[in-house]
C-alpha cells in the first residue's frame, strides 16, 4: 500500500487537462481531489500540447494544496507518455481506464517505480486507481484491488453501460457499485462509484439520492464531472446527526460502565443490544464525523465552483 490514502475523500472531480480556463480555477471547485484528464477530455490532436503543459499545472495545483490524480490513456503507448508528463512531486495517484486485468496495473506500477527512482521520488509515492468500465472487470475485482500500488477502485458508469449494451440506469448500476464497494473494502482501499449516470448535470436531487445509496452500499466516495455535482455529493455524505447522536450515547454508556469498574460484554442502549461489534461501529461513525469536520475545514470545502464556468463542456468527457 502506498501513502496515497483516499478513503476520506468524498469527491474526485474531472478537469480536462487541455483546458487552460478550467484548470486555472480548478482549485476553487470545492472537490476533495482533482483528476486531470488526459483521456476522453482531450482530443487526439491536443494530447501532446496537454502533456507539455501538464507539469506546470501539477506544480501549481499541488502548491494550492490539491490532491491530484491524472487519468491516462488506456493503451500502454499512451499511458507511458502520460505518466512521464505527469510524474511530479505533487502527483498523488494515476487513474488507469479500462482496467480489466491485474497485469495492466502491474505493468504501470513497474513503470512508476522506475520513474520514481529516476526522478528522486520516494518509492511508492504515487498510487494507482483502477477504473472499472466493463462487465469483464467485475469478475476480476479482487485481483485488481490487490494489484501493486492500487489505492482505489472507481466506476465508469457510462462506459460500463455501453459495454453492456444498455442505458446507465440505477437498476443496471447498483449491483456493480455493490461489488466494487465489497472488493475495495476487502482490500482496505477506497472506492468511487455512483448508481447513476454522471451525465445528469441538472438533477442534484437524484445525484444526492444516488450518493446516499452508494454510501449505504459501502462506497467511500464519488467521481464528479461538474462542480454542481460536488456540492450534492458532499451534502449526501455529511455525517447524519441522528446517527452521530446514537453513536455518542453508545460510547458514553460503554465508557461509563468501564469507569465504574465494570467491563461489559453487552449493554442495552435505546432498546438495542450493544456488543463489541456495535461499539466499534459507533466509534467508527464518530471518527468519520470528526474527520469530515476537519476535512471541510482544510479549504477543500463544499463549494459549487463559481468562477470556473458552467455548461456541459466543463466536464472531463465520458466516464
Amino acid at each position: 500500500m502506498t501513502g496515497t490514502d483516499l478513503t476520506a475523500r468524498r469527491s474526485l472531480l474531472f478537469v480536462p487537462a487541455g483546458d487552460e480556463r478550467l484548470l486555472a480555477g480548478a482549485h476553487r471547485r470545492g472537490a476533495d481531489g482533482l483528476i486531470l484528464d488526459l483521456e476522453d477530455a482531450v482530443p487526439e490532436s491536443g494530447k501532446e500540447a496537454a502533456r507539455r503543459e501538464l507539469p506546470g499545472h501539477v506544480d501549481r495545483l499541488a502548491s494550492e494544496g490539491q490532491y491530484l490524480v491524472v487519468r491516462t490513456g488506456s493503451a500502454r503507448e499512451d499511458w507511458e507518455k502520460d505518466v512521464r508528463a505527469a510524474l511530479r512531486p505533487g502527483l498523488r495517484a494515476v487513474m488507469l481506464p479500462k482496467a480489466e486485468r491485474p497485469e495492466q496495473l502491474a505493468g504501470m506500477a513497474a513503470f512508476l517505480r522506475v520513474l520514481e527512482e529516476e526522478r528522486g521520488l520516494p518509492d511508492g509515492s504515487v498510487g494507482l486507481i483502477a477504473l472499472i468500465e466493463s462487465p469483464a472487470a467485475l469478475f476480476a475485482l479482487t485481483a485488481l484491488a490487490g494489484a501493486p500500488r492500487v489505492c482505489a477502485l472507481a466506476f465508469g458508469s457510462e462506459d460500463f453501460s455501453l459495454a453492456l449494451g444498455v442505458a446507465p440506469t440505477p437498476s443496471v448500476l447498483t449491483e456493480p457499485c455493490r461489488w466494487i464497494a465489497l472488493a475495495a473494502s476487502a482490500a482496505g482501499i477506497a472506492s468511487f462509484a455512483l448508481p447513476l449516470s454522471l451525465a445528469l448535470l441538472d438533477r442534484p436531487d437524484a445525484l444526492a439520492d444516488a450518493a446516499r445509496q452508494a454510501r449505504e452500499l459501502g462506497v467511500t466516495g464519488a467521481l464528479c464531472v461538474h462542480p454542481k455535482q460536488v456540492a450534492a455529493v458532499h451534502a449526501a455524505r455529511a455525517p447524519d446527526e441522528a446517527g452521530t447522536a446514537w453513536a455518542r450515547r453508545v460510547t458514553t454508556a460503554w465508557d461509563t460502565a468501564r469507569a465504574g469498574g465494570h467491563t461489559p460484554g453487552v449493554l442495552r442502549v435505546d432498546g438495542q443490544m450493544v456488543d463489541a461489534p456495535v461499539l466499534r461501529r459507533a466509534r467508527a461513525l464518530l471518527s468519520a464525523a470528526e474527520a469530515a469536520e476537519q476535512h471541510t475545514g482544510t479549504g477543500t470545502g463544499t463549494g459549487t465552483g463559481t468562477g470556473t464556468g458552467t455548461g456541459t463542456t466543463d466536464h472531463g468527457g465520458d466516464r
